[in-house]
């Protein structure tokens, strides 16, 4: 056993030790961590090809104005998982397009989010109906696909009630955010606006694609039996009464909507609007292979793109102007999104929108 000077002098260097462990511990800081904002950047040249190879310094990004230091990641440097939601019209007039959609269900995992991304699916006509909620399980996202029937009604789809829904269900979210839109340009029949279901998605920092296709154009490519079934004709029509088209899924019904669907084009593009808003893109289809194609592409594009971030400036709400370019590169082409919402409160721990 140490006694005397020896023990003196060793109790007196763990009081110090201990004196400056307690100082410190009281004087580190506690950290707030602001909200990081992410931007996945799709960069082309003139002929539509994928510019790759571009660093941090190659960027120019603005906050309302104010010149950003950022950060630049890509998938050879690793991205976040991606969180897709598929929102897919299912009212009666989609049912030569449902034909062709599922068989898509395949091609998710392996094009678009990969393993360790997330997808969930949700049909939309006049009511909207989760058909899977997000998963990592390709079987899980083909079967949710291949079980897609249209809905009684020829009418409705309420796309834009859909899309704030997807708002909500995505707001825990973390990562990249994506939804895929199967659809028709317009919606039919929702309470939601076009500026609120854009506000929503800007909120929840939602990258809005769409493959988009038109009920006249793929009915003409339809195979008899992807088209409504013709009921059998009532026994003793009644002369009296004006027959509904609509009432019970005819063909008849079917060819109205169809040429009604021509009057609508003057009417706002809800998929463009919200494609460009939010720095995603449009993949029309007409035929099968069209549809294959189109997921080909959002493919391609998901993993192409660049994802820049920086920290949000300060804590004013609202709606925040982004402005991204490649400087001394006019010849490029950029789609991202062009706006955030800055949260209100500083966020305490990593979070991203």
């Amino acid at each position: 056993m140490r006694t005397g000077p020896a023990l003196t002098l060793q109790r007196a260097v763990l009081c110090v030790i201990f004196w400056l462990g307690s100082v410190t511990a009281q004087n580190v800081p506690f950290r707030v961590q602001t909200k990081v904002v992410l931007v996945p950047v799709s960069v082309t040249d003139k002929n539509g090809r994928y510019v790759d190879g571009l660093t941090a310094r190659d960027f120019n990004v603005r906050d309302d104005g104010a010149l950003q230091q950022i950060t630049v990641d890509d998938f050879s440097t690793g991205l976040a998982p991606i969180s897709l939601v598929i929102a897919i019209q299912t009212s009666g007039i989609s049912m030569p397009a449902l034909a062709k959609i599922r068989k898509i269900g395949g091609m998710i995992q392996p094009l678009v989010t990969a393993p360790r991304g997330e997808v969930s699916v949700v049909a939309f006509d006049e009511e909207i109906h989760w058909l899977q909620d997000f998963t990592r399980e390709d079987e899980r996202i083909r079967q949710a696909v291949k079980s897609l029937k249209p809905g009684s009604a020829l009418r409705g789809a309420r796309m834009l009630d859909t899309i704030a829904e997807v708002a909500d269900h995505m707001r825990q979210r973390k990562g990249r955010k994506m939804l895929l839109l199967i659809s028709e340009t317009r919606d039919r029949g929702s309470k939601t606006t076009v500026q609120e279901a854009l506000d929503a998605v800007e909120r929840e920092g939602i990258e809005v694609f769409g493959a988009h296709y038109s009920a006249f154009a793929t009915s003409l490519t339809a195979r008899p039996g992807d088209l409504p079934d013709v009921p059998p004709p009532p026994p003793d029509p009644d002369p009296s009464i004006t027959p509904d088209p609509y009432s019970s899924g005819d063909v008849a019904g079917f060819v109205v909507e169809v040429i009604s669907e021509l009057a609508r084009l003057g009417k706002t593009n809800v998929i463009q609007a919200l494609t460009t808003a939010t720095g995603g893109s449009d993949f029309p289809f007409f035929k099968e292979r069209g549809i294959e194609n189109a997921i080909e592409k959002l493919g391609a594009e998901v993993h192409s793109q660049y994802m820049v971030s920086f920290p949000q400036r300060d804590n004013t709400p609202g709606p925040r102007l982004i402005e991204v370019s490649v400087m001394n590169r006019d010849d490029l082409r950029i789609r991202s999104r062009r706006t955030y919402w800055a949260d209100p409160e500083p966020a305490v721990g990593n979070s991203s929108r």
